[in-house]
């Protein structure tokens, strides 16, 4: 007798994929957070997602690589050793430049360990550190979907680059993301498609992080901006907008000083 096993339709497998996980729900003293996510349909473009970093990430290996990077950056690369990393590559390069010094090498040593110490000390942040992200695609089909799934699968593989280089998330990780969702001008020229044509698919993204305290702070793509309760007035208060940047949806807007920007079409 022969097993099959059930392959998932590409509906159920993004629908799964898009949907957030009780297990990963963080906990922080004083926060409680709930959150869940209700298709409209079969499958939608809705992602609703908690970020538990110390359930996703083992931030003891990363203070602890910070830490010891920080000392082997300043030690000086031994006569015919192997290059160990990158700053010892970048002394190499120094080394063959005009006007070289060995002061160079050791002002260069310095600022590349204290980067460390500084990662070492936000990576520290994220014990208490829970992030959100909602993301909402425009329509309730596979394409929406699978915009919302680009957008994740986007999102974590720069994360990973973010907590290595950074120890925190900053604003380069969501401008790659707003590139990633531009529509380039090689594919609109390809596709026959004009400038004054709507022709893209749409998608909002919000992505905040919540400390013990209250202290919230986010970034905010084309999304509705959060609703906030306050406990000391028990009700719904408006943000100062003042203080709060919003911008278009993903991809609609590039920078006027991205070194790509004429590579994709932006209002």
């Amino acid at each position: 007798m022969t097993n099959f096993n059930t392959v998932p339709s590409i509906d159920e497998y993004l629908r799964e994929r898009l949907m957030s996980v009780e297990g990963a729900i963080p906990h922080l003293p004083g926060i409680e957070m709930f959150g869940n996510s209700i298709p409209a349909g079969a499958v939608g473009g809705d992602l609703f997602e908690y970020i538990n970093f110390q359930q996703r990430y083992d931030i003891d290996a990363r203070i602890q690589r910070a830490q010891r990077l920080s000392k082997e950056f300043l030690e000086p690369l031994a006569s015919g050793a192997l290059v160990r990393n990158s700053v010892d590559d970048q002394v190499q390069w120094l080394k063959g430049t005009p006007g070289y010094s060995p002061e160079m090498e050791t002002d260069y040593r310095f600022a590349r360990s204290s980067e460390q110490v500084r990662v070492a000390e936000d990576l520290r942040e994220l014990y208490t550190t829970a992030g959100v992200l909602v993301v909402d695609a425009q329509g309730h089909g596979i394409i929406s979907a699978k915009i919302a799934s680009t957008v994740h699968d986007t999102f974590h593989a720069l994360m990973l680059s973010e907590l290595d280089r950074y120890g925190k998330t900053t604003p380069e990780l969501f401008e790659n993301i707003n590139l990633r969702l531009a529509q380039s001008v090689t594919a609109r020229n390809a596709l026959g498609i004009s400038e004054k044509e709507n022709a893209r698919e749409i998608a909002t993204m919000l992505y905040g992080e919540v400390r013990p305290g209250g202290h919230f702070r986010f970034v905010n793509f084309g999304h509705p901006p959060p609703l906030v309760f306050s406990a000391e007035y028990r009700k719904f208060v408006e943000l100062d907008k003042d203080r709060m940047v919003q911008f278009l949806a993903l991809g609609m807007q590039i920078p006027e000083d991205h070194p790509d920007r004429q590579k994709y079409f932006s209002l």
